[in-house]
């Protein structure tokens, strides 16, 4: 028995993240008719809310540069930091991966997507074979929202709206340093001029993930002559299967339940299940987690991936996130924000209930969050010192450098007048906290981690204080001696963005 369609188009696809609107966008390029459903409100998905950055190796920008590299240097970055995981990242995988990513860029660039490469944004492993320090990520550039009319209100909003300015994010790490280095403080002075003329003209100027996806909707709009294929409040519900082959789609749209024919196929593109309690302690192995700090997108829960599943759809890597270690204060703003990203700068480090440190804190988030699961420091603390507080900004006025006293007051930053007194405050062995922050200190002194390699990558010196240290990578540039100690609590949160 044939089903009985509300709606037939060519391509239906489930998320209006990255990967739903470039599908959308190449269907239409190709003269076929698709509809993406998105079930939130709001356009744009866990990309809408990231730093928007697409990492790919000898990419477009990167050749129009000139900047050295190679596309068998990404094959062998691949391989050496992925290593052989089986089918979930075959040689034929990432071989489609560099080759499908190269034409991906080019085709958006083609379409009128603006890009900028972002300079400096070192691989997170830059030491391995094929790693590269002068930056394979693009993002998009400064987009103003009012180019898409009717729809410019209905977008995720951008990741700079947590820090109060309109920055691009290879800028944040500049803006953080505004006062430590005459280059930081030229991009910073840029980003506020930036920010203040959006303000004066009332304008919403997008950044980060979020002008990506606005970009990627204007060239909708026009392919489509202002009627984009694009439902919100559109949730797919389930899929339809007749003869062993899936021909369309449940769709629930404003309410009302539809069946929706793909003539050529199913595209899901909606995303994970950050938010769906079940799933994550289900699949969470060694991981244990249940969405509770997660910071993915509201519409992350996981549906269109349990329909894929009761159809043996093969999945892989259920237990992995991006995980994000992330300070967690209540109203806390830009602030709870600025002070979260403050692990990679002198003066901090993390340690676990013992009092130890576990971890290189400058590593990506992925892995310093993977460290914090692996050493059972899921909360941990990050201890930094009072000249710290003196030296960086926590959040939207960059002359304030003083912790907001409701921290302190609430007691999610712990404030002590010796190590010993903070140990107490904060629960752990004072004889182990004085040790590791001495031997910390001791080797900080002369740019060394011996433990953990703090400083000794690109990527960690990218992050780290330009003002402090040679000019070669060193720890110098990510570790300073700790003094008047203070501490703020830390979790994990896992952002699937």
């Amino acid at each position: 028995m044939s089903t009985r369609w509300d709606r037939s188009v060519d391509l239906l696809i489930a998320g209006s993240g990255g990967g739903g609107m470039v599908a959308g966008l190449v269907a239409l390029d190709r003269g076929l008719e698709p509809l993406i459903v998105e079930k939130q409100a709001l356009v744009g998905g866990s990309t809408g809310l990231s730093g928007g950055i697409v990492w790919l190796p000898n990419n477009p920008l990167m050749r129009a540069e000139g900047i050295a590299d190679t596309h068998e240097d990404g094959l062998a970055y691949l391989a050496d930091v992925v290593g052989d995981v089986g089918a979930a990242s075959s040689a034929a995988r990432r071989e489609m991966f560099l080759t499908a990513g190269y034409e991906m860029i080019d085709f958006l660039i083609r379409k009128g997507v603006r890009l900028i490469r972002c300079a400096g944004w070192s691989d997170y492993y830059p030491n391995h074979n094929g790693g590269n320090a002068a930056g394979r990520a693009v993002e998009g550039i400064p987009f103003d929202a009012a180019q898409l009319g009717s729809w410019s209100g209905r977008l995720q909003p951008p990741l700079a709206k947590n820090y109060g300015y309109v920055v691009l994010t290879n800028e944040l790490r500049s803006v953080q340093y505004f006062n430590r280095s005459p280059r930081a403080f030229a991009v910073a002075a840029r980003v506020f001029l930036r920010t203040r003329a959006a303000r004066m003209r009332g304008r919403q100027i997008l950044t980060n993930g979020a002008s990506l996806v606005g970009q990627m909707l204007e060239v909708l709009l026009d392919l489509s002559d202002g009627r984009p294929p694009l439902w919100t409040n559109a949730a797919m519900e389930d899929l339809v299967v007749e003869d062993g082959r899936v021909v369309g789609a449940r769709v629930i749209h404003d309410g009302v339940p539809l069946r929706i024919e793909a003539r050529k196929g199913v595209l899901l593109a909606a995303g994970g299940f950050g938010h769906n309690a079940e799933m994550r302690r289900r699949y969470s192995g060694e991981q244990p987690n249940d969405g509770k700090w997660s910071i993915a997108n509201a519409g992350d829960t996981g549906e269109v991936l349990q329909a894929a599943m009761r159809l043996r759809a093969k999945t892989d890597l259920l237990d992995e996130a991006w995980w994000l270690p992330s300070v967690f204060i209540p109203n806390g703003g830009a602030a709870a924000a600025s002070l979260g990203s403050g692990r990679q700068r002198p003066g901090a480090i993390y340690v676990d209930s013992s009092g130890r440190r576990f971890c290189n804190e400058s590593n990506s988030y992925v892995e310093v969050g993977k460290a914090m699961y692996a050493a059972k420091a899921v909360p941990c603390w990050m201890v930094f010192d009072h000249g710290y507080v003196r030296r960086y900004v926590t959040g939207t006025k960059p002359f304030d450098r003083r912790l907001p006293p409701d921290f302190v007051d609430s007691g999610a930053v712990q404030r002590g007048d010796t190590i010993a007194d903070l140990a107490r405050r904060i629960g752990v062995p004072g004889d182990a906290l004085t040790r590791t922050i001495q031997r910390f200190n001791h080797f900080a002194a002369n740019g060394l981690d011996p433990d953990f390699g703090r400083g000794q990558s690109a990527y960690n010196a990218c992050l780290g204080d330009p003002d402090i240290g040679p000019t070669r990578p060193s720890a110098r540039s990510t570790a300073r001696p700790t003094t008047q100690p203070e501490c703020s609590r830390r979790t994990s949160a896992p952002a699937e963005v």
